[in-house]
């Protein structure tokens, strides 16, 4: 294995040769001299391994590195590297195949890598030769040490250089793109899609595309060749560039053009393209499209965002708008629904099956069904009797079919049926809904029981005042016959028979005409009394007090009266005293009272009256002519009601309660009475009060007479009647409404 070993000067023993040692540091000189005007480290070295046999004879001189080649030194041995790598210093190397050999170091041994000169021979190097010898190793690692800073300085000014016209290529780039920037984004802010391409063209020079994302072309900048398209649908291809461009987000070259992306976000929302079929697009064109691309991008993005902006607006108002009907319409609704539910007429909704689809409350009181029990029903089956359901169902069908309806929008009278199965008559109105679609109908249904039986009474009552009408005419006929008339007939023989013996026998013409005198005061007696009945004068003259207090003077039993001296209208004081009168008779004949009483309270619009007795009660109407029928139609025809209080135990009350009509009574409520009589104000009442209150009563009634009697006797009787007129007023007995006549022409 090959060793090192360090010999210092002197070590061989042998005297140094004066002219050798001269001749060596003479070599040295001159060729450091010689070193210092060398140009490449190669150079040094070619010299020093040359000058080395002058140094030292029969040696010869190698420059080696432990591990590598280089441009002035080869690589040493495998077995010599090893040893070199751990010198420092000059050393001896015992290698075989030679008998001396030497390692000098050329470079620094602070260096990180060391080269050495290795020196050869058949004999030792004496210390002057090995002293020598290493002078000229440092001074040739000086020189190139010196050499290799000095190529290290121009690679570095070479380096400097070209980082200077790179940098300046750099600041032009910058400053270009600058430019472009610039451009761009002034012309964003006003010329929008347009302007972003024609500025892009005027910066490169080349035709400008900008496309949506579904390949229309939107804007053109510039000519494209006659041939150029930028998408081909039928390929397919514009999908594919745009998931490709979705995917690189940067320039792409495809189809003659360069392409990029306007893509504000995740998503691609426009291409812009730099038309170059040559490829001739330099990287500052290319730069210049990206920015473009970028600029596009933030005005696709207002563009987006204003019209989001608008959208979410409109949509804003739409729903506003919305809410706003459905309020409206929510409040409509409820309040239908409340106006439904607040009805007095049973409403009920069917779709175009029959089926029931909403009920209101009335339904529920009027048919007793529940609302939840009857949704969803047939209607038929609900409310219609089973003889009119197949007909319902027919005309049902005929609508459907044929659009016609008989009973649609109009009022109609049929009978309906209850939850019980109890059938009632009813007023039915049935529309259809005005929405379109399928047809629903809906049906207002009113209950018309009380109606129909207040008609049923009416018509009763109306038979019954003309059936009293009647009766009154009979028994005035009757009276008349069997009184006036009498006397009036009885005046008429012995006023003959007086003319007859006038001359022969005055004693008994005087005799006949006294009878005859005696007859008609009889005769007038009997009219005074039948006019007192019709429409008696107190009344007329001095109002419903006095009037009743004379009916309770003429009573077998004692009467009560508490009714105050006011005037009412002259119809309400006749159906009065005509009630009180009717009611006081009764009272008389049928009550076995031992006293009776009357009692009026008025306000001002509503009179009541009370007649009561202490008799064996138990007062019931027991036919159509009963007198409590008669009074109740009295009372009613002025719009009044009676009520009857007659228990089994004891004592009778009738109760009349008679609305007083507005304008007939002063603000103050009531009308005392006047000092002089007032024109009578007549309210509506029925036949048979009208027909007692008019004096036109009284020309019916010598209608009648002369049917009965004969027109022979109707000029006595109507002479007569005057005279018992006459007779009245003049005794101041009997009064008369101003511009009415009690007796007809």
């Amino acid at each position: 294995m090959p060793s090192t070993e360090y010999r210092g000067p002197g070590g061989d023993g042998a005297a140094p040769d004066p002219g050798r040692v001269v001749s060596s540091v003479n070599s040295v000189l001159s060729l450091s001299l010689i070193l210092a005007q060398v140009s490449t480290p190669a150079q040094a070295m070619r010299l020093v391994t040359t000058a080395v046999p002058s140094i030292a004879a029969s040696h010869s001189a190698v420059a080696w590195h432990p591990s590598r080649p280089g441009d002035y030194f080869e690589q040493a041995p495998e077995d010599v590297g090893g040893l070199l790598a751990g010198l420092t210093g000059v050393a001896r190397l015992d290698v075989k195949g030679s008998a001396a050999c030497w390692a000098f170091p050329i470079t620094s041994p602070f260096s990180r890598e060391q080269v050495f000169l290795i020196v050869t021979g058949s004999e030792n190097l004496s210390d002057q030769e090995t002293f020598l010898l290493s002078v000229l190793a440092q001074l040739c690692g000086t020189v190139i040490a010196g050499l290799e800073s000095i190529a290290a300085e121009r690679e570095r000014l070479s380096q400097i250089a070209a980082l200077n016209a790179e940098l300046e290529a750099t600041v032009s780039t910058l400053a270009r793109l600058m430019e472009i920037h610039r451009s761009l984004t002034e012309i964003a802010a006003g010329g929008g899609q347009a302007g972003i391409a024609a500025t892009l063209h005027q910066l490169t020079g080349f035709p400008v595309l900008v496309a949506d994302v579904q390949g229309d072309i939107r804007m053109t900048a510039g000519q494209p060749p006659g041939d150029y398209r930028l998408v081909d649908r039928e390929t397919g291809q514009w999908e594919e560039i745009v998931r490709l461009l979705r995917t690189t987000r940067g320039p792409v070259y495809r189809r003659r053009a360069w392409l990029m992306p306007a893509a504000p976000q995740a998503d691609v929302l426009g291409v812009i393209a730099l038309v170059d079929p040559a490829r001739s697009a330099t990287e500052t064109d290319v730069a210049a499209l990206e920015h473009a691309a970028t600029v596009l991008s933030v005005e696709l993005a207002r563009l987006q965002s204003v019209s989001e902006a608008e959208l979410r607006g409109e949509a804003d108002r739409e729903r506003e708008v919305a809410e706003t009907r459905a309020s409206v319409l929510a409040v409509s609704e409820a309040r239908q629904r409340a106006v439904l539910e607040a009805a007095l007429d049973a409403v009920i909704s069917m779709d175009q099956d029959a089926r029931v689809t909403y009920v209101n409350s009335a339904f529920e009181r009027t048919f007793g069904y529940r609302a939840q029990g009857v949704i969803g029903r047939d209607l038929a089956q609900t409310i219609v009797p089973p003889s009119l359901r197949e007909a319902h169902r027919r005309g049902l069908a005929r609508y459907l079919e044929t659009g016609q309806g008989a009973i649609l929008d109009r009022r109609i009278e049929m009978p309906a049926m209850r939850a019980d199965g109890t059938e009632f008559p009813a007023e039915v109105a049935i529309t259809r809904a005005g929405l379109p679609g399928e047809a629903a109908f809906t049906a207002y249904v009113r209950d018309i029981t009380d109606r129909k039986r207040a008609e049923q009474e009416l018509m009763a009552s109306r038979a019954r005042v003309v059936t009293a009408s009647d009766v009154a005419r009979q028994r005035m006929t009757r009276d008349l016959h069997d009184g006036a008339q009498q006397h009036l007939v009885a005046t008429l023989i012995n006023l003959q028979l007086a003319e007859q013996r006038l001359q022969s026998a005055p004693q008994r013409a005087r005799e006949l005409l006294g009878q005859a005198l005696e007859d008609t005061r009889r005769g007038i007696e009997d009219l005074r009394e039948l006019a007192a009945g019709l429409h008696p004068a107190v009344l007329t003259q001095h109002g419903l007090a006095p009037a009743v207090r004379a009916l309770a003077d003429r009573l077998a039993i004692p009467a009560e009266i508490d009714v105050p001296g006011i005037r009412l209208p002259s119809s309400i004081e006749a159906s009065l005293y005509f009630f009180c009168a009717e009611a006081l008779t009764n009272i008389v004949k049928h009550a076995q009272a031992t006293r009776a009483w009357v009692r009026l309270e008025v306000a001002a619009d509503q009179c009541v009256v009370e007649v009561g007795d202490d008799g064996i009660g138990g007062a019931r109407p027991r036919s159509e002519t009963s007198g409590i029928i008669g009074l109740s139609d009295r009372i009613g025809a002025i719009g009044g009601t009676l009520d009857i209080a007659s228990p089994h135990s004891g004592g009778t009350m009738l109760r009349a309660s008679v609305p007083i009509p507005q304008g007939t009574a002063p603000p103050a409520g009531l009308q005392p009475l006047p000092p002089d009589p007032l024109p009578m104000s007549r309210a509506p009442a029925s036949r048979t009060v009208s027909a007692l209150a008019t004096g036109g009563f009284f020309a019916e009634s010598f209608s009648w007479t002369a049917a009965l009697i004969g027109p022979a006797c109707v000029g006595a009787m109507r002479a007569a009647f005057e005279y018992a007129l006459d007779s009245a007023r003049n005794e101041k007995r009997l009064g008369t409404v101003p511009g009415q006549h009690l007796i007809g022409p």
